[in-house]
């Protein structure tokens, strides 16, 4: 599994739980995402793990970084965060990002283009 079909599933199923209002899934995936990000324990990774197979890595990604953590995890951790804030503890005014955030995940697995991903590798993580 890449981590393009993984953000492709995962925004599909928050946008499904978003419009059904669907708020223990909601809250399983928010933790799935602060989970990831804290522990680089990675879905993707460990079914390719369990498969026996490995993920296609970038050439070039150690490059230019000048922080030594993934950009990956920083992306997973920054989400979950922002899942977090804007669903549970500001529900009411800011009802609008969560949906804008699924929509967003759902088409960097549909394009393999992510803003947020290209951000943390500007900053200069790996």
């Amino acid at each position: 599994m890449t981590d393009r079909m993984y953000r492709l599933i995962y925004g599909s199923v928050m946008l499904i739980a978003l419009y059904f209002a669907i708020n223990y899934l909601i809250y399983f995936l928010i933790a799935l995402m602060i989970f990831e990000g804290v522990t680089n324990w990675r879905i993707p990774l460990l079914i390719n793990k369990l498969r026996g197979t490995s993920p296609k890595t970038d050439i070039n990604s150690n490059s230019n970084c000048r922080i030594p953590v993934e950009a990956e995890r920083v992306w997973r951790l920054m989400i979950g965060i922002t899942f977090l804030l804007t669903y549970v503890f500001f529900a009411e005014p800011l009802w609008f990002v969560p949906w804008f955030l699924a929509f967003v995940i759902f088409g960097a697995g549909a394009s393999d283009v992510c803003p947020g991903l290209i951000a943390m590798k500007k900053v200069g993580c790996k």
